[in-house]
């Protein structure tokens, strides 16, 4: 024990000249209070510090985060336009085929009604009344026949048989089933 009292320093000595017992309990817990205040700035320093790299991190993940849904959001925006744009061109494309298809059905139809066309006859003074042309070619000079070539030839008739005119030129159809013999 007397090598512990040698080895103080002076200031331990001094201290233990002053202090009574209770000081020195006194003065230890302060120490170790400070000691423990210490470890407590510390590891509120290393909280605080983690929590602004947290911080830190959070905001370069949201930034990060806001970029990639702006990106998404543009992408979305482009596939959205792309696809109007090409439900629009084939919206188009199916208009124009079905307009063709109905032109071709049309021309077709057209082409059905349009009885074959046997012959052009040139009115002269042998025959100069639809029923005489009605009678060379079909064999009857009956209104349903005559009737029918005043129907093709319209146009040339204004659409009476009494503007028929020597010299003038008329197309002989074939006959419709319903008119054959």
């Amino acid at each position: 024990m007397a090598d512990k009292k040698s080895k103080k320093s002076i200031f331990g000595k001094a201290i233990d000249a002053i202090s009574n017992r209770d000081e020195k309990e006194d003065i230890q817990s302060l120490e170790d209070e400070l000691a423990e205040a210490k470890k407590e700035a510390a590891a509120a320093k290393e909280a605080i510090k983690s929590m602004l790299d947290q911080n830190a991190d959070v905001k370069k993940d949201k930034y990060a985060t806001e970029k990639a849904v702006e990106e998404k959001e543009k992408r979305i925006a482009e596939l959205e336009r792309k696809l109007r744009e090409k439900t629009q061109a084939e919206r188009k494309d199916l208009i124009e085929e079905r307009r063709k298809a109905r032109e071709e059905a049309m021309d077709k139809l057209e082409k059905l009604k349009k009885p074959k066309i046997i012959t052009t006859h040139v009115v002269d003074e042998e025959n100069p009344t639809l029923s005489h042309i009605a009678l060379k070619y079909y064999k009857h000079a009956t209104p349903p026949y005559w009737k029918y070539l005043v129907e093709h030839n319209k146009e040339l008739l204004d659409g009476s048989e009494k503007n028929l005119r020597l010299g003038m030129e008329i197309v002989i159809p074939e006959l419709p089933e319903e008119l054959k013999d």
